[in-house]
């Protein structure tokens, strides 16, 4: 039959016809007796290169072993996900093996459910399953996966910089309860709301195309293209944190402990406002996670040059040209305080 099949792909390509055209859809019925028979004479490469040319394969009267069976046949010789749907008990064996089991709550009992990752109560859910709440999933997890890299990432390039700069000495620029804050309050809630209220398209956009879809299969949300892109993103952004506060308050009152609070608001402030960035759709729950984690920051900063160095921040961005006369200001307030170490004299006491 495969053979037969080839013959009459290769007649109609050399005629310059299409062969799906020529032939129009096969499809292959496959009953329990052949698959025993096909699976005992080790005849699985022979019954997948057939189904690879046919549009559908129905395996009809066979039992729940040979079911995983024919799943394992596909993920063994297919670097593509497999997905196994049933609702009776018949059916385990085939959605424990699949990439993603799906039970269907019914007549059957529940044996199916209780196996499989989704539930549903009927087939037709199947569709908004796959084209909405998968597309979703995976942006999401895709996004999440290079943002959190990157917000780990960037505090971690600040504390590699500081060990650099001081020679590394035993001395840390910030505190432990800072260290532990960052990952646990500074950034944890926004990182939750995103990843599970956040949607790039509409259910309806995502029902009427079904092309959509194709984003995961073409790996466009995370690949390793991306994921490079994003570590040299946090390698700049964590050396302007770093040397901005030096250079800006070098010759100023400050000490080193109070330097690493401006270090850690700078990365809080930076990473929050990178995720606010690129939220789609934003909604109140978004804003009183990003704003109140703000809040939150400044009010454990008990340090009064952290509001000035945000200042000076404001007033150095792109967009906020008007801002600079509120930095200068904020920078000679700051400059004006008094301290009991300098900033150089401790920098210079750390590299001796």
């Amino acid at each position: 039959m495969s053979k037969k099949l080839r013959a009459v792909s290769e007649t109609s390509d050399n005629n310059g016809t299409s062969s799906d055209a020529a032939r129009g859809p096969v499809a292959l019925i496959i009953d329990g007796t052949s698959l025993v028979y096909i699976l005992d004479n080790e005849l699985e490469e022979q019954l997948f290169q057939l189904a690879s040319t046919c549009s559908v394969v129905l395996c009809c009267r066979v039992a729940p072993l040979q079911k995983a069976g024919i799943v394992a046949l596909v993920k063994k010789r297919t670097s593509e996900m497999t997905l196994s749907i049933g609702d009776g008990a018949n059916d385990v064996s085939m959605i424990q093996m699949a990439d993603v089991g799906v039970g269907i709550s019914g007549q059957e009992g529940r044996q199916a459910v209780m196996a499989s990752d989704f539930a549903m109560g009927q087939f037709r859910f199947l569709v908004p399953l796959l084209l909405v709440h998968g597309h979703w999933n995976y942006q999401r997890m895709g996004y999440m996966i290079l943002y959190n890299f990157y917000r780990n990432a960037v505090f971690v390039f600040v504390l590699f910089w500081y060990a650099l700069f001081a020679c590394f000495t035993l001395t840390t620029a910030i505190n432990e309860w800072s260290s532990m804050l960052y990952s646990i309050i500074y950034t944890s809630l926004p990182t939750i709301v995103v990843a599970i209220l956040d949607k790039d398209l509409s259910r309806r956009n995502l029902l009427r195309y079904p092309q959509l879809y194709g984003a995961g299969q073409r790996q466009e949300a995370y690949n390793r293209k991306l994921f490079w892109l994003a570590m040299l993103d946090t390698v700049w952004q964590s050396v302007v944190v770093f040397f901005v506060p030096i250079f800006a308050y070098w010759a100023s009152t400050i000490d080193v402990p109070s330097i690493g609070d401006l270090w850690t608001l700078a990365v809080v402030i930076l990473v929050n406002f990178h995720l606010a960035m690129d939220i789609i759709r934003w909604n109140w729950i978004f804003h009183v996670a990003i704003w109140g984690i703000y809040c939150c920051n400044f009010y454990l900063c008990d340090d009064p040059r952290c509001f000035s160095y945000v200042c000076w921040l404001l007033g150095h961005l792109p967009h906020h040209g008007g801002g600079i006369v509120l930095g200068v200001l904020a920078g000679y307030n700051y400059n004006s305080t008094p301290s009991s170490f300098c900033c150089k004299s401790t920098l210079s006491t750390l590299h001796s």
